[in-house]
């Protein structure tokens, strides 16, 4: 499908191009702190949302389980805050609890796995930028959800439609733009037992090494089964992801335990 419009940020530092028919609306809601583009087909559907935030909203949600990520080709024209290349992905998403609705995410992420955060970007000075859209699925016990997301990225409707505009975006931060002055600190990777990934801050490491607690935090999210709501586990490890209200009464975004003894091995923050 051919791409002949294209939408601009009124700053200059965003850009994407869309096929004739659709349009670009601003939602209400929109302010100083948070900016927000949402891109619309000829049918009315909204497809894709653009937002511009500030980062201390990434401590105020958990971020969505993402047991299946389908990697789908760089995004040329994005580059995260620290300079790694973005990618499109086509994801799912079980929801909050059994039997609620799971969905396929799609859109634009740092990369793929545990330590990135899908569907955001650091990007500028102390802001998140994300390029993403959903579609639910049903009830997540009743559905396949690595099913869903392959059928979702071998779609004509992805591929043709909603692929090439993902890949069409241009970032470019704007000099001097600031903000989420109010961001939680985590702990400093420098002070003993600790290290810093490119989203986490492993901290409290027992018996294992920077290295190692990465790699667990990356298997247990990618192949883990889910228990509870936030939970995932393999054969050795289990990993809990806090609640926002968890994280409030002083516990880390990410609690990590060897299964055979229950001793814990590391605790994660988001930076």
């Amino acid at each position: 499908m051919a791409l002949p419009q294209t939408f601009t940020s009124p700053d200059g530092s965003l850009s994407f191009q869309y096929p004739a028919g659709w349009t670009v609306e601003v939602p209400e809601g929109n302010s100083e702190e948070i900016s927000q583009w949402n891109l619309t087909d000829a049918e009315g559907l909204q497809v894709l949302s653009l937002t511009v935030r500030p980062n201390e909203d990434m401590y105020k949600v958990s971020p969505p389980l993402t047991p299946t990520v389908i990697p789908q080709g760089q995004i040329p024209g994005a580059v995260d805050q620290i300079g790694t290349p973005t990618v499109a992905a086509v994801a799912t998403s079980p929801g909050h609890s059994r039997g609620s609705d799971a969905s396929v995410l799609y859109g634009m992420t740092s990369a793929t796995g545990a330590d990135p955060v899908f569907g955001d970007i650091r990007w500028g000075n102390g802001f998140l930028l994300s390029f993403s859209g959903h579609q639910m699925l049903g009830p997540n016990d009743q559905v396949d959800m690595p099913a869903e997301a392959e059928n979702f990225a071998a779609s004509t409707r992805f591929r043709t439609q909603i692929l090439p505009v993902l890949q069409s975006l241009t970032a470019t931060p704007v000099p001097g733009k600031t903000g989420g002055e109010g961001i939680a600190a985590a702990p400093d990777p420098a002070v003993g037992a600790a290290c810093a990934g490119v989203q986490y801050a492993y901290v409290n490491l027992q018996g294992v090494t920077c290295q190692e607690a990465k790699a667990i935090l990356q298997v247990v999210s990618d192949t883990g089964e889910p228990i509870g709501t936030r939970g995932r586990r393999t054969a050795e490890y289990h990993c809990f992801w806090s609640s926002a209200g968890e994280r409030d009464a002083g516990l880390a975004d990410v609690l990590c335990r060897d299964r055979a003894d229950g001793s814990d091995l590391f605790d994660a923050y988001y930076r």
